[in-house]
């Protein structure tokens, strides 16, 4: 299913057919530093994402989504609306093969998934956390207007930053 598109980019549900994507992308560490841990992913792990994104687009209606450059039809990136098994709120993620950084790619892609998320949910807000050493991200949440919300202290000690958007 197409969730929208924008003047470059078609993002939609991740299907089987889109393992071969994700796992280029998800193997790529230097794509994959900002991710949850860092860690790359295996097929077989990238192929389980995508089985449980299928289970958020029934039950919520939004999740990890594909995102594909609307000319040539190739898989890109993804862009979603998520909440992990340990948090409490929904936030943005995004991530792009290399090839792709430096074009706008991951605010075009963002901005609009907030806008399609609020458009089809009962969220309040929307979050981000970011890493203090990714600064790309953080100019991401500024253009696409989330606010710096707190410097939040993890248990090793380490700072993630965390943006918001409310409705």
């Amino acid at each position: 299913m197409i969730c929208f598109e924008t003047e470059r980019l078609q993002i939609r549900h991740l299907k089987p057919e889109d393992t071969d994507g994700m796992t280029a992308l998800c193997s790529d560490p230097v794509a994959m530093r900002y991710m949850d841990d860092g860690s790359v992913m295996t097929r077989d792990e990238c192929a389980a994402w995508i089985d449980i994104c299928q289970n958020k687009y029934r039950d919520r209606g939004y999740g990890t989504s594909g995102v594909f450059d609307k000319a040539t039809g190739a898989f890109i990136g993804f862009c979603g609306v998520v909440r992990t098994p340990d948090s409490d709120f929904d936030e943005i993620i995004y991530a792009f093969g290399q090839p792709h950084w430096g074009k706008g790619y991951a605010t075009e892609a963002a901005k609009a998934m907030l806008d399609y998320v609020f458009g089809i949910s009962q969220l309040d807000a929307i979050y981000a956390t970011i890493d203090p050493a990714n600064i790309a991200s953080q100019r991401i949440m500024a253009k696409i207007g989330m606010d710096f919300l707190e410097d939040r202290p993890n248990d090793d000690g380490s700072i993630t930053k965390v943006y918001v958007i409310r409705r």
